[in-house]
């Protein structure tokens, strides 16, 4: 008897978070409220330039740099803090801002973990629970987005680091 009520409160709890995280996305993407703005901490230079990041180093070296665990750790850092419509997905631009910087980091080792990749630190469990509430309403619970319209987390390199790889590939050939 004691296991049907557990399993009835777990699953009145699930269906709770379900509807929260579905009414959370519908208010944000509906333009119904929009969550506080943050102001990002100043970026090093070597994270980021405007939308896209840099180094100094030269293309070819940068390119090999684009493939490591840390680059595309701060990558996902720095879309979560500052948003990205680089890549111009039909759900539109992600705002920033959303987690504070240990949720943004927790998220950002999720995201490795979802492509197949180590963190390259560790990190708490929640960062599970991090991903699901703020970012699974638009990439869903799998992190694959939903229905084509928001980018797919999975892939072994991210959309955006492809670009970036693309627009040095390019450097070099001019």
């Amino acid at each position: 008897m004691n296991n049907e009520r557990d399993y009835r409160y777990l699953e009145k709890l699930a269906v709770v978070a379900i509807l929260l995280v579905v009414g959370y996305a519908f208010l944000n993407h509906s333009g119904m409220k929009k969550m506080p703005e943050k102001i990002p901490s100043t970026p090093s230079p070597d994270i980021v330039a405007g939308k896209y990041f840099f180094s100094h180093s030269p293309p070819a070296e940068e390119i090999k740099k684009l493939d490591t665990p840390q680059y595309v750790h701060d990558y996902v850092v720095n879309v979560i803090n500052n948003g990205s419509n680089r890549l111009g997905f039909p759900g539109g631009e992600m705002e920033g801002g959303y987690l504070d910087s240990e949720q943004a980091d927790m998220v950002a080792c999720f995201v490795l973990e979802l492509s197949g990749r180590k963190c390259p630190h560790e990190y708490p469990q929640e960062a599970a629970m991090y991903f699901s509430s703020v970012c699974a309403g638009c990439h869903g619970n799998d992190g694959k987005g939903i229905h084509g319209t928001y980018p797919d987390l999975t892939r072994r390199r991210l959309l955006g680091i492809e670009k970036r790889m693309e627009d040095l590939r390019s450097s070099l050939a001019e």
